[in-house]
């Protein structure tokens, strides 16, 4: 059993600390270059060893405490590319106000380039402490910390819904091309300019035995671009083939609006809102389950993305104007 000292608690609370991390080799999947998805994942880590460092990882939390580490939201801008076996300095600076119910953390993530240091990510991380019904707690904690301390990480009203859910597993099972067929999704999406699927979560999106944690949501966000492009004609593979697009993020946000469960049905809608100067278009990503007949978003954000592309070999990297044939494809037209 522990006792978090006055000097740990200002320590967490009120007092920045730093790291250095590299990037999962997972996150390496075109070039050298990290994807957004392995970007947070890093500064998720930056801000659980602030927790680790003044004697709050994780396990004690949950073995000590009976509470969840949940980091609930994000804002994250990329300035400029993380890659393979980057040193990246993440510092975390504390930046919760006294009406917060909700610790906020500032990180800012920066690499050498060039010799001289180089600010590469920026970031707002939101983290809650959700009681947990599965563990037994043998200390309670500190009362600075008592505000910060949830049943349930959001609860979402819940919509009216006229679909029926489908029974098919068989269809959740499909990405991108069920939209059509499956009732709810067909209710959900209408008319915009979306694209979405219906899946079972598995246990290795999950956390704490239950529920969905923030590095689901992200592999989801990943992936719905993939399944967006490729239902449009312009997929990630052909545009690497074809013109050596690489495509990139310049910032990306999301917060639990709910909690998902273990082996609820999910579904996932991918929506582009806006195109802007033909070089960067903006989708909103929603999750939603069925529960007791009636929709429920459990998550909710929006991502930015781009392409970059070379002129030679050796040649910077640069921006990449969409073409008449992309642009048709982003807008639905």
């Amino acid at each position: 059993m522990t006792t978090l000292s006055d000097v740990a608690l200002k320590q967490l609370l009120n007092e920045p600390s730093s790291v250095t991390l590299r990037p999962p080799y997972e996150g390496g999947n075109i070039n050298t270059a990290i994807g957004f998805k392995c970007v947070n994942y890093l500064l998720e880590a930056a801000v659980l060893d602030h927790f680790r460092a003044v004697g709050l990882g994780a396990s004690e939390l949950y073995l000590v405490h009976g509470v969840n580490f949940d980091v609930a939201g994000l804002e994250t801008r990329l300035h400029t590319v993380l890659t393979l076996d980057d040193d990246v300095l993440l510092e975390v600076t504390p930046k919760t106000k006294d009406t917060d119910t909700a610790m906020v953390f500032a990180v800012t993530a920066t690499v050498e380039r060039d010799g001289a240091p180089k600010k590469a990510v920026t970031s707002k991380l939101r983290v809650l402490l959700r009681r947990d019904g599965n563990v037994e707690a043998t200390q309670e904690l500190p009362a600075e910390l008592r505000r910060f301390l949830v049943d349930r990480l959001a609860t979402a009203e819940p919509t009216a819904l006229t679909a029926t859910p489908s029974d098919d597993f068989a269809g959740a099972l499909h990405r991108g091309e069920n939209s059509d067929t499956d009732p709810v999704l067909a209710e959900i999406i209408g008319d915009t300019n979306a694209v979405g699927w219906k899946w079972r979560v598995p246990y290795y999106y999950c956390h704490f035995t239950e529920r969905m944690q923030m590095s689901g949501y992200l592999r989801q966000m990943e992936e719905a671009k993939h399944v967006f492009v490729a239902s449009r004609g312009i997929s990630i593979k052909r545009m690497l083939n074809e013109r050596g697009w690489i495509p990139v993020v310049t910032q990306c946000k999301i917060h639990f609006t709910d909690e998902t469960i273990m082996e609820e049905d999910l579904y996932t809608v991918y929506t582009v809102e806006s195109v802007f100067k033909d070089m960067l278009y903006t989708s909103r990503v929603d999750f939603y389950v069925v529960r007791d007949g009636a929709l429920v978003r459990t998550a909710t954000g929006s991502i930015t993305h781009g392409y970059c592309h070379k002129e030679s070999p050796e040649a910077e990297w640069q921006m990449t104007v969409f073409d008449d044939e992309v642009l048709r494809a982003l807008r639905g037209e």
